[in-house]
């Protein structure tokens, strides 16, 4: 490929493929063309027959007066984002997407010491999701630092580390607590390697989080049933929906190991055993469960009638809309979330609704059903039923039985006042 220029009309015709391919809209398309038919009477105009980038740059100041891509209206946006799909192609051979993810910097010490922090983290044997969480928090810290001015983390003193935990009030508790614990594993590894001559570890409060009484948010099977039914399933959007959320409903899989199933070589579908066959992102263990009749027929109808044909991923449930790929586990919660909003689920306030919930859901079920708690430990996937017995608070008929009938009590008798 020519990276200095490319005849225009071929350039927007390839651009044009490659948007389709991308499964862009029609009328996504003809918006492109709209700006892309204007460039077209400017080159004519300027007996121009061959595109470069800095003739995209050119087109967009004299057309549009764009000459910096900050704080642009959404036409000025849309223009812009049109030659730009012109200029990746020319220059790479591909389009990108709409949005990057953003690069968190930090100040050089701090950036090497974060780094080899994670990578110490990494080699304990740590999982990527958990190094993510350490990224998020050591970028607020980060950004405490240099709002007080300090670039040079032996400058760090009592107050600043207490300063920043000030901080957290807008947090919620479990945010809060996971913050402190890297923390203080952050200034245990920053002392331990010299790189401070105070472990600042020990003022780093403890708040007894994991000693607090959490109460799973679980939904009442009727309601389950409600979301179900709510959802409009003549569309491709409501086939892969029903299909997620029956999955979490009935199999209990957490939102990262729906966004994972797949058919490739390692297909998670057993169609000859009827099993849905994994390994489970949290503990890494194997899991084997049955593939009930509605949540294959869910994925069947989804799979022939509203998968996209994306030949780049063996995923099963995908975006329906560019950029194509993988669904993420947030955009999970985004779907169940509405989902129950539709269905007028009421949600109270502090209570989870996403995939999250309907596991919830699926125990609290099964605990009516009397289904054994070793039973429900292996449906969830727990490697012990200490973290299945959480579920026992929400088992409201059988913590009636453990309830004590209430001593007399005579309000006649007591001391007699004169």
């Amino acid at each position: 490929m020519d990276h200095q220029g490319m005849e225009f009309t071929e350039l927007i015709d390839k651009v044009k493929v490659e948007l389709k391919n991308a499964r862009y809209s029609d009328s996504c398309i003809r918006g492109f063309a709209t700006v892309w038919n204007h460039l077209t009477d400017y080159m004519i105009r300027n007996g121009k027959t061959i595109f470069t980038a800095k003739t995209g740059m050119n087109f967009l100041e004299a057309g549009y007066g764009i000459t910096v891509y900050k704080e642009l209206d959404s036409k000025k946006k849309h223009c812009a984002r049109a030659i730009n799909l012109l200029t990746d192609y020319l220059l790479h051979g591909i389009i990108f997407p709409r949005t990057k993810q953003a690069i968190r910097t930090y100040h050089p010490q701090l950036q090497m010491l974060f780094q080899e922090y994670i990578n110490k983290k990494r080699a304990d044997g740590h999982s990527e999701d958990t190094l993510k969480s350490y990224e998020i928090y050591r970028g607020r810290f980060s950004d405490y630092l240099s709002s007080r001015g300090i670039a040079d983390i032996r400058n760090m003193d009592e107050i600043v580390v207490l300063g920043f935990i000030d901080t957290f009030t807008r947090y919620s508790p479990s945010v809060i607590h996971n913050t402190l614990c890297s923390l203080r594993t952050f200034f245990h590894y920053l002392f331990q390697n010299g790189f401070i001559s105070r472990d600042f570890a020990y003022i780093v409060p403890h708040d007894g989080y994991r000693q607090r009484t959490k109460v799973p948010s679980a939904y009442p099977k009727e309601d389950v049933e409600t979301i179900l039914k709510s959802i409009d399933r003549g569309n491709p959007k409501g086939k892969r929906d029903y299909a997620i959320i029956l999955i979490a409903a009935r199999l209990g899989l957490r939102a990262q190991d729906i966004c994972d199933l797949s058919f490739n070589n390692f297909n998670n579908l057993k169609w000859e055993t009827n099993t849905i066959e994994l390994l489970l992102k949290k503990t890494e263990e194997p899991i084997v469960l049955p593939l009930l009749e509605d949540v294959g027929l869910a994925i069947i109808d989804y799979l022939k009638y509203a998968r996209p044909d994306y030949e780049f991923t063996n995923t099963i449930f995908l975006r329906l809309a560019p950029p194509m790929g993988k669904l993420q586990a947030p955009t999970l919660h985004s779907i169940v979330t509405q989902h129950m909003r539709t269905a007028g689920i009421k949600i109270q306030d502090g209570k989870k609704h996403g995939p999250h919930a309907l596991r919830h859901s699926l125990a609290s079920a099964l605990l009516e059903e009397n289904t054994p708690l070793p039973v429900i430990s292996e449906v969830l996937g727990h490697t012990n039923t200490e973290s299945t017995s959480v579920y026992l608070k929400i088992d409201v008929n059988q913590l009636r039985t453990c309830s004590l009938e209430p001593p007399p009590f005579d309000w006649n008798k007591g001391t007699e006042v004169f």
